[in-house]
C-alpha cells in the first residue's frame, strides 16, 4: 500500500481503442448507470484523510458486489473502470497478465478532496455468475458455420446463428446442437427504405415458414443494423428480441434484453484489423463485463469464421474469444434464453 499525493489526477487506463466508423455514443449510453456520488467532504487532516484512503482500501480489496463499478471511453476510446467508495474515486487497472485462473488488481484511490492518492493491489479470482457474453454470426454462411461446430462445444460456447433467405436443414441441425437460430429477413434490404407491404414479406411473412418447420425464430437481427423506432413497435408483437449491430462496447441487463431492442458489438475483422490489437481488446472487454460484478451481459456479432472474410471473423480468433471467455466463467447466452414461455 503506497500513498502519495499529485498535483495532476492520476488515471489507470485499459489501454485499447475503438473503432467507430459512425461516431461513438455518448457516455450515459455507454456506461452502466451509477448513483451521483456524494458532496465533496471538508478538508480532513492528513492523517485522517490516510485512514479514509486505508479503510476505503480494504473494501476495495475485498471486491464486493456492493462496490458499484462503471466503465467510461476516453476520448481516444480507452477503457477506464471505476468506482465510488465514500467520495473517493477508485481507478482499476485490469491489463495484468492471467495466471491459473486468476489476476493482480492493480488499484489506485483518488481523493480530491485532500490530493491524496493510494495505490495497492488485490487478487482476482472470477467465480460463476450470470455475466455473460451473447455471440451471434449473421448472413448465410451455415456451411462454415456447421464445420466450427466442434469447437463451440470444446469451450462450452453456445451461439445464435441469424439467418436470412429460407428455412435449410442447417437450422434444424443447430439447435440440435444446442444453439440458436435467428431471423435476419428475407433478402437482406435496408428495411428503411421498403414499402410497409414488402417491410412485412421481409420479415413477420417470410419468418412463418421457418416457424411451420419447427423453427422458433424468437428474435430479429435488422439488416445492416438499420431500423426506425416504428418497426420495432411491429417487429416486437411477432419477435421476443430485436438486435441492430455497431462498433460501439455496450452492456446490457437480463430485463433489458428481454421484450427489447439492444445493439450488438461488431468484432469482424474489417472492424479489428491487428491481431495484437484484436487480443487486446477482446481481452479488455470481456474483463470489464466480468470485473463490474452486475451480471451485465456483452451483445457482440460477426458474419463469416474465415481468416479472409472482411464480414467474418478469422478461426484463431473466434477461438481466443471463446477461451478467454470460458477462462472468465463468463455464460454463453442465446438469444433464446429472453423469450418468455
Amino acid at each position: 500500500m503506497k500513498f502519495f499525493r499529485a498535483p495532476l489526477a492520476f488515471v489507470l487506463p485499459l489501454a485499447v481503442l475503438f473503432v467507430s466508423c459512425a461516431g461513438r455514443p455518448s457516455l450515459r449510453e455507454e456506461s452502466p448507470l451509477r448513483e451521483t456520488p456524494p458532496p465533496a467532504a471538508v478538508s480532513l487532516p492528513p492523517e485522517k484523510a490516510a485512514a479514509k484512503l486505508e479503510k476505503a482500501a480494504k473494501r476495495v480489496k475485498q471486491n464486493g458486489r456492493e462496490i458499484k463499478k462503471y466503465f467510461e471511453l476516453g476520448e481516444d476510446g480507452r477503457i477506464f473502470v471505476k468506482a465510488e467508495i465514500d467520495g473517493l474515486t477508485v481507478h482499476y487497472d485490469l491489463e495484468g497478465p492471467w495466471d491459473k485462473g486468476s489476476l493482480t488488481v492493480t488499484f489506485l484511490i483518488d481523493d480530491d478532496d485532500s490530493g491524496m492518492q493510494l495505490k495497492d493491489s488485490f487478487v482476482w479470482k472470477p467465480g460463476a455468475d450470470n455475466a455473460g457474453v451473447l455471440l451471434s454470426f449473421d448472413d448465410d454462411f451455415s456451411e462454415t458455420w456447421a464445420n466450427n461446430f466442434d469447437l463451440f462445444e470444446t469451450y462450452g460456447a453456445r451461439v445464435t446463428f441469424f439467418i436470412w433467405g429460407s428455412f435449410t436443414p442447417f437450422c434444424v441441425r443447430a439447435l440440435e446442437k444446442g444453439h440458436d437460430v435467428g431471423y435476419h429477413s428475407k433478402n437482406h434490404l435496408d428495411l428503411r427504405k421498403q414499402t410497409p407491404g414488402v417491410f412485412m414479406e421481409e420479415t413477420a411473412l417470410a419468418a412463418e415458414e421457418f416457424r411451420n418447420a419447427g423453427i422458433p425464430l424468437g428474435s430479429f437481427a435488422f439488416p445492416y443494423g438499420f431500423s426506425e423506432p416504428w418497426m420495432h413497435e411491429i417487429l416486437l408483437k411477432h419477435f421476443s428480441v430485436l438486435r441492430g449491430y455497431g462498433v460501439t462496447y455496450r452492456l446490457y441487463r437480463a430485463r433489458e434484453i428481454r421484450n427489447g431492442y439492444i445493439i450488438s458489438k461488431a468484432i469482424d475483422n474489417t472492424v479489428i484489423k491487428d491481431d495484437s490489437y484484436f487480443r487486446t481488446h477482446i481481452t479488455a472487454m470481456l474483463r470489464t463485463v466480468k470485473f463490474l460484478g452486475n451480471d451485465y451481459i456483452m451483445p457482440v456479432t460477426t458474419h463469416d469464421i474465415s481468416a479472409n472474410a472482411a464480414w467474418g471473423i478469422a478461426p484463431q480468433r473466434l477461438e481466443f474469444f471463446l477461451k478467454t471467455a470460458g477462462d472468465l466463467k463468463l455464460r454463453f447466452y442465446l438469444y433464446s434464453d429472453f423469450i418468455d414461455t
